[in-house]
C-alpha cells in the first residue's frame, strides 16, 4: 500500500459525521497541518470529505463505500439494540467492531445513570476497553498476541491492566464464557460490562457493552450481565429485550 493512500485512509479513519477542524484534526493524528489541508483539500474535491464552516467531515461517497446491504442492516440493527438497552438500564451502551488492529464504535448511546461520553473515544489500544477484551475473545491466540505486545506498556489509569499477563488471562476468561468488566480503566468513576456479538456481523469480531457509574454497575453486575446475554443471542430481537427498568432515569451521581 502506498504511503499517500495509506495518510488517506487514516484521515477518513479520524473522520466522522460531525465536522473537524484541520488544526484538532492535525493533533490527534499528530502531523502536519499544511500537509493535513493539501490532502483534506483533495479528499473534498473527489467527494470523500465534505467541508464546512467548522471544518471537514465524512463525504458521500465515503458513506456510499461501506454501504452494503448486509452492513447497513447490521449498523441498523446494533443501533437500535443499543436505544434499547440504555432505555431499560439508563447505562450508556457502545456497540464496538474490530478495524484492522483498533476498535470501532458503530452505535453509541448515552444513558443518564452513565457518565457521560462526549467527546470520548476508544482508545487506541483494543484491550483497553471491557469492550475490546470482548473482541479480542474472539480471535486466535496468535492474533491476540501482536495486539498486546506494546514495549514500553502503556496505563491508561491505575486500574487499568498492567501487563499483557493480565490482558490474556482476562481474553481467556472471556472465551470461556465470563463477561468482560472493568471499572476506571479509562474514566474514573465508570464501570463497564460487556460481551462478544459474533451475531451481529458474521466474520467480524463485534462486542456490546454496558457502563454506567462504578457502583451502580457493581451493584446491578448480574441483572446487566443477563440482558447483555439475551442482547447477544443469535436471533436475539427487540422483543426479546423486553423488562424492568435496572437503573435510575436521572443521573446518578458517583458514589
Amino acid at each position: 500500500m502506498s504511503q499517500a493512500l495509506q495518510r488517506g485512509l487514516t484521515i477518513l479513519e479520524a473522520l466522522g459525521d460531525r465536522s473537524v477542524g484541520v488544526r484538532e484534526l492535525a493533533r490527534r493524528l499528530d502531523v502536519d497541518k499544511g500537509a493535513l489541508s493539501r490532502t483534506l483539500s483533495m479528499l473534498a474535491t473527489e467527494g470523500w470529505v465534505v467541508r464546512d464552516a467548522a471544518g471537514y467531515r465524512l463525504g458521500p461517497r465515503t458513506h456510499a463505500l461501506g454501504a452494503a446491504a448486509e452492513s447497513r442492516g447490521a449498523i441498523a440493527r446494533a443501533t437500535r439494540i443499543a436505544h434499547i438497552l440504555s432505555g431499560l438500564t439508563g447505562a450508556s451502551t457502545f456497540v464496538m467492531q474490530l478495524a484492522g488492529v483498533r476498535p470501532l464504535l458503530v452505535a453509541t448511546t448515552p444513558g443518564p445513570a452513565a457518565p457521560s461520553p462526549h467527546g470520548w473515544e476508544p482508545p487506541d489500544a483494543v484491550w483497553a476497553t471491557a469492550g475490546g477484551i470482548a473482541l479480542l475473545a474472539q480471535l486466535p491466540p496468535e492474533a491476540v498476541e501482536p495486539l498486546v505486545a506494546e514495549d514500553p506498556w502503556p496505563r491508561y489509569s491505575a486500574d487499568s491492566p498492567a501487563d499483557p499477563a493480565t490482558v490474556r488471562a482476562l481474553v481467556d476468561e472471556v472465551r470461556a464464557g465470563a463477561v468482560a468488566r472493568e471499572s476506571g480503566w479509562t474514566h474514573p468513576a465508570a464501570g463497564c460490562l460487556a460481551l462478544p456479538w459474533p451475531a451481529l456481523e458474521p466474520g467480524v469480531p463485534s462486542s456490546l457493552a454496558l457502563t454506567g457509574w462504578s457502583s451502580l454497575v457493581a451493584d446491578r453486575a448480574p441483572a446487566l450481565e443477563e440482558l447483555l446475554r439475551r442482547a447477544v443471542a443469535p436471533g436475539a430481537t427487540p422483543d426479546h429485550l423486553a423488562g424492568e427498568r435496572l437503573l435510575p432515569e436521572r443521573p446518578v451521581a458517583a458514589r
